[in-house]
């Protein structure tokens, strides 16, 4: 009976603490009154803290290491997909201006990802904003119309308007986070037996 509460514990804090920080990069990020990136991630980072803190209370010597790193893991998952579920909240009318630049990028090495080669592209948006944009795809050429979704916030870099959809999956962090859980389900489990 006295182990109940490390057992709830052990499924609650990721449950929580993942729901809770994809609500708040949900609200951070998304509409156009989100908070500030420094202020989101403040509350982002303050969060993944008082779960690690809830998950060693757990324990009386420190639990399961890997359980807490997974927890980590798990919920800087939740931001990152949590941020590519947000979606742009505002689109702008742009003409491409100028000549479209080229630049190469190579990568060097074995297993290195492929070289990149990004076209950038100097606009004029209704609203003045954005005023460049780069792709790996050339968006128009000079004096064509093309659409850019953006934040009115800028914290979120803007992207084709064809492009500006929900992507994130909830699927990564939640196994992450429900792995940190078996691992802590498992430690508490031991600390009673070594008891004896």
């Amino acid at each position: 009976m006295r182990k109940a509460l490390p057992y709830t514990g052990a499924l609650l804090v990721p449950a929580v603490a993942g729901t809770l920080l994809w609500w708040w990069a949900a609200r951070s990020l998304g509409g156009p009154h989100g908070l500030p990136t420094a202020l989101a991630v403040a509350g982002g980072l303050a969060l993944a803290a008082v779960a690690l803190l809830a998950h060693d209370a757990l324990f009386r010597e420190g639990g399961s290491i890997a359980a807490a790193v997974l927890i980590l893991a798990g919920l800087t998952a939740v931001w990152v997909e949590a941020r590519d579920d947000a979606v742009r909240g505002a689109v702008a009318d742009c003409v491409v201006v100028g000549k479209v630049k080229v630049t190469h990028h190579p990568t060097f090495g074995e297993g290195a990802p492929a070289a990149k080669t990004l076209f950038h592209h100097t606009l004029r948006c209704s609203g003045g904003y954005p005023t460049a944009f780069s792709a790996e795809e050339r968006i128009a050429e000079p004096g064509g119309a093309v659409r850019i979704a953006y934040d009115p916030a800028h914290r979120m870099d803007p992207v084709l308007a064809r492009q500006n959809e929900a992507h994130g999956s909830p699927v990564v962090p939640a196994s992450l986070l429900a792995l940190s859980a078996v691992l802590s389900v498992a430690a508490i489990a031991r600390e009673g037996r070594g008891e004896r």
